[in-house]
């Protein structure tokens, strides 16, 4: 088969996929509907069409998280994030993933509170009836107070002691020139020790210090690591770091193009991780907003880097040891061996 029909049927695994991030023009104008039919006011029809970027352009990376607000507004009530919810994990199980690890910051509107927020999306996952494995990661945004912080905590514990098959991590997130990761290693530490997986965004921009201690505090995995290696703007003890720890790391090619953390796909630093054997998960962070998908996400890794298929189902194959659903990986496992051998791979 042709690389797009390969990349599209390859069973893939998403581990680093924000749900507001992820809704697609389709979904969005269903989720207006929905505000209509209830008599809502939408403050975000005027904005949907600066949601999306289109192929090829590109913002700095600052500039990206104001976007967030038009897909918030969407998702302001329960029954919009449920539909917004469902409709995402169809769309990416109709692009061919097999298992996803949905990520949100919980947050407290004038419709909902933030345990309202997580079990909207809960139940969703709870009555998902698609053959795709959907988990939730909570998130916790750099720039939240300290009262916001600790209440999201509290919220993704309890929800995983209740829902352990569903509630599997939690993450650190938002603009990375915000805050100091040693201000959430309390919570974290917390979040750890009642059971809870961690992955950190690391290495967004440059800062040294701050990613040798999020690599030392040993993170079951990270998103992005943009400047860890030297010629990314890290250095030598913290590239040494990461190939020492074995972290794994969630790439995000268009995600990191997109937002100029990265000139173009050539320069993208997978290279230099895949070489390292660095455990690696090809993830696509913001499909909606960034206009792509996990199996693009694919095509464009292998194009760009001359991976051929055989290794590139192979990167899906070796992502689901680093799922934190542990309890799953053999079946996941399982059915991209199957896909394997059946295409002689």
């Amino acid at each position: 088969m042709d690389l797009v029909t390969f990349c599209h049927e390859v069973p893939k695994v998403e581990l680093h996929a924000h749900l507001n991030g992820s809704l697609s023009r389709s979904t969005m104008l269903q989720l207006q509907r929905c505000l209509a039919d209830l008599g809502m006011t939408d403050k975000s029809n005027a904005f949907l069409d600066e949601f999306q970027m289109s192929s090829g352009d590109s913002i700095n990376l600052s500039e990206v998280f104001p976007l967030f607000v038009i897909a918030h507004e969407l998702t302001s009530i329960p029954q919009t994030l449920a539909m917004a919810t469902a409709l995402t994990l169809q769309e990416f199980e109709d692009d061919g993933c097999c298992y996803i690890e949905l990520r949100s910051t919980p947050k407290e509107t004038l419709h909902m509170s933030y345990k309202q927020y997580i079990e909207a999306i809960i139940q969703t996952l709870k009555n998902n009836t698609a053959s795709i494995i959907a988990c939730l990661i909570i998130s916790i945004n750099r720039s939240s107070q300290q009262q916001e912080i600790e209440i999201i905590t509290d919220l993704a514990i309890e929800y995983h002691k209740k829902y352990p098959d569903l509630v599997v991590g939690i993450e650190l997130s938002g603009n990375p020139a915000v805050g100091k990761f040693q201000y959430f290693v309390p919570v974290l530490t917390k979040a750890r020790e009642a059971g809870l997986k961690i992955t950190l965004h690391c290495g967004e921009i440059c800062n040294p210090q701050e990613v040798i201690e999020m690599l030392k505090f040993k993170p079951e995995r990270i998103g992005h690591a943009v400047c860890i290696h030297p010629l990314y703007g890290g250095n030598d003890e913290i590239w040494q770091l990461l190939c020492k720890s074995q972290i794994p790391v969630e790439v995000c090619l268009t995600s990191n193009v997109s937002t100029k953390s990265t000139p173009d796909y050539s320069s993208h630093h997978f290279k230099e991780l895949y070489n390292a054997n660095i455990p690696i998960s090809i993830c696509t962070d913001d499909k909606g907003v960034f206009a792509t998908s996990l199996s693009q996400e694919y095509r464009i890794c292998a194009e760009t880097f001359g991976i051929d298929p055989s290794k590139l189902a192979r990167i899906s194959l070796r992502s689901c040891d680093y799922i934190f659903s542990e309890d799953k990986r053999k079946t996941l496992s399982d059915k991209i061996l199957n896909f394997i051998n059946k295409n002689g791979l």
